[in-house]
């Protein structure tokens, strides 16, 4: 029997052999009947053709019941079993459709149950052991994950392996696996590694600097790479870099300040020393030209005050933006102020955020604080927060008598710190563009000191830190075919759409579209793409109550050129993945004219690979594969791109594993083995 011919297909030859068989006795035995009497022949013949209706009626009756009882169940334990071996799929196995096998079924959950158990103890001793490792990793991952600057790992061929939450904040396009030509301009960092290569070995580990640009060019980067050296050979660079645009932008901004204010003053000075020369060389001159004379110099005074004015607002208005400021709690202030002065309460209230640099409001409301204590006239220290419109105002107020303006100038004048240099209080007020300014309330002295308020960030512990290094990606190779790439070595994006209807060919368009990566066989939780497209035209109620989209959350959205351009270029150089996959391409494909892009790359359907590797049922909609594999996939995310998409991509990993188990190792195998299932995918009903 050929090894391709499934087991149903064997009991079914075998019972048609059978049915066969009996007829061609019926036949035989009728003939010798026939031959040896001497009556009519219709008896027999008619006797014969009952006997044979009748077996195969029987054969087929029985053949239909154990198929269905036996050969069905059979086949159904099997596929259960071996996709149990092959995945990490969760869930005890369905014993109600082998009823009629005896104890194969109760023996199959046994040793199901034996399988978890023991991989349960292997992991659990593989995690004893390396716990260390864990650990080491963890710190690893906070230490680069938290640093300010921007960190990418590169390999030979300029492939990110790794990147750091900075570099993905300054650099959006960022990801692993990805060339770093998609987010910065290379050519500056090639020059500098040649310049390492170069390098006398005197020198020692020095990094190389360089100054570059993002690839749209709107950031610019000051960089400094260095090598990665394994076995006495370069395996990669470790490239560290800031954005420094602001920094740039401010410097260039303060020079173009400096140098109008030189240019103004110069030419308003000479315009003087001109009127001075002729009044000084002529002490006779006429009165009514004196008089011409003396208000053109008051102009040019007046022009020389005017330009420090404005050039004083321009300077405060540049520090103001450049100086770096983040999102403070109020709270924050106040307990490191208690830490310094304990004769200082803090007013219980709602907490408040701002906008500021904290250090140096500490330090300021620190040095007033210590000057007011210096009259021991003076106690009761409080402080607090009230809000007024846009502002947070800090309060602090006190039993005693108020504040001489010359002493707060005085306590504002001095310098913050040494690490400050000059810097003082009364220029950290200027570049709040903010000023401090005494009241009295209810009989005690207050000092007002207003502030930007700031929205507190929402922190989410409960997500986990995204994967965002791989050191063992597989080696590029820019001529090879993709269909001879073995799977785990592509790279894949699982995507999803939501549409207004069914009908790619009519009026039918995209409202959302998700996607997510797999890169070495991993699903990267923190490189996504997610958006809301506006269809330019009215979402049909029927398709709103599928998917919850409704007219209104898309008004502001991108339109399907600005969201498909955004789209294709998360997807460059992977491999497209979708659950019912023909549906989703073809809106793609529909659209690319507007996009202005192709989706020319192979896309893979996992309807089409559950018919290749489930072939015993016609169950493959993506709730019957989640439930397969263990997949969970809570209601409030079904028929959501993103939701579908990332179900998809981890049914799509658990497939991998039976695929390689069937002998399709490679991308051709793959796209074959699925265009011999398009068949089967007409004939049986697919949920998306």
């Amino acid at each position: 029997m050929p090894e391709r011919l499934g087991l149903r297909k064997r009991f079914a030859l075998f019972f048609a052999a059978l049915g066969i068989g009996a007829c061609v006795a019926i036949g035989l035995g009728a003939w010798v009947g026939l031959s040896r009497s001497a009556g009519a022949a219709d008896g027999f013949v008619i006797a014969a053709l009952i006997g044979m209706f009748g077996v195969l009626g029987l054969v087929a009756w029985i053949g239909f019941l154990f198929d269905q009882n036996v050969a069905r169940p059979i086949v159904a334990l099997t596929s259960d079993l071996s996709t149990r071996a092959r995945t990490d799929a969760g869930g005890e196995i369905d014993q109600s459709a082998a009823r009629y096998l005896g104890a194969l079924a109760p023996a199959a959950r046994n040793l199901h149950t034996a399988l978890t158990e023991a991989r349960a103890a292997g992991e659990e001793q593989v995690a004893r052991k390396t716990a260390a490792i864990e650990r080491e990793k963890a710190l690893f991952a906070a230490l680069l994950h938290d640093l300010a600057e921007g960190v990418f790992v590169i390999g030979p061929d300029q492939r990110i392996m790794l990147y750091n939450r900075a570099a993905r904040d300054i650099l959006p396009g960022a990801g692993l696996d990805r060339p770093l030509s998609g987010v910065i301009r290379v050519d500056p960092m090639l020059h500098a590694i040649e310049r390492l290569n170069h390098r006398d070995p005197g020198e020692g580990t020095r990094p190389e600097a360089f100054l570059t640009a993002s690839a749209d060019g709107a950031r610019l980067l000051i960089g400094r790479v260095s090598r990665v050296i394994s076995a006495g050979k370069s395996v990669g660079h470790v490239v560290v870099f800031h954005d420094a645009t602001d920094d740039l932008q401010a410097h260039a901004e303060h020079d173009h300040i400096f140098n109008d204010l030189l240019e103004q003053v110069r030419r308003s000075a000479a315009a003087m020393g001109a009127i001075l020369d002729v009044l000084t060389a002529d002490p006779d001159i006429e009165l009514p030209l004196r008089a011409t004379f003396d208000t053109a110099l008051h102009e040019e005074l007046q022009r020389v005050y005017d330009t420090l004015n404005e050039t004083a607002g321009a300077y405060d208005a540049a520090t103001s933006r450049h100086w770096p400021m983040t999102e403070v709690a109020a709270s924050d202030i106040f307990d490191a102020l208690a830490a310094r002065r304990p004769e200082v309460v803090a007013q219980s209230g709602g907490e408040a955020f701002l906008h500021c640099d904290g250090y140096a409001v500490l330090e300021i409301l620190d040095r007033i604080i210590g000057g007011l204590a210096d009259d021991p006239a003076r106690s009761d220290f409080a402080i607090g927060t009230r809000t007024a419109g846009d502002e947070v105002w800090i309060t602090l107020d006190w039993a005693g008598p108020k504040v001489a303006d010359s002493a707060l100038e005085a306590w504002l004048q001095v310098p913050l710190s040494a690490s400050y240099g000059q810097y003082s209080g009364r220029d950290a007020l200027q570049g709040h563009r903010t000023e401090i300014w005494p009241e009295e309330t209810d009989g005690r002295t207050c000092l007002v000191l207003p502030l930007r308020s700031a929205q507190p960030q929402v922190l989410k512990p409960q997500e986990e830190r995204p994967e965002f290094y791989d050191f063992n990606l597989p080696g590029a190779d820019g001529n090879r075919d993709w269909m001879t790439v073995p799977l785990r070595a592509l790279r894949f994006v699982v995507f999803d759409t939501e549409t207004t209807g069914l009908n790619p060919a009519g009026r039918d368009e995209i409202v959302q579209i998700a996607g997510v990566r797999i890169v070495n066989g991993r699903l990267l939780t923190g490189e996504v793409f997610d958006t809301l497209v506006n269809p330019g035209r009215k979402i049909p109620p029927a398709s709103t109550a599928v998917h919850k989209i409704d007219d209104t959350m898309v008004v502001d959205a991108p339109n399907i050129g600005a969201a498909g351009q955004a789209f294709h270029d998360f997807c460059e150089g992977s491999v497209l993945v979708a659950h019912n996959a023909p549906f989703d391409m073809a809106f793609l494909r529909k659209s690319q004219d507007r996009i202005g892009a192709r989706f020319g790359q192979p896309a893979l359907c996992t309807v089409l690979l559950s018919a290749v590797l489930f072939d015993h049922t016609g169950d493959h909609t993506l709730d019957a594969l989640c439930d397969r594999f263990g997949v969970d996939l809570p209601a409030e995310l079904r028929h959501t791109a993103l939701g579908d998409a990332r179900a998809t991509a981890q049914v799509f990993l658990h497939m991998l594993d039976l695929l390689e188990a069937r002998g399709i190792l490679t991308l051709g195998d793959a796209i074959s083995a699925s265009e011999q299932m398009t068949q089967i995918r007409k004939a049986q009903n697919y949920g998306t």
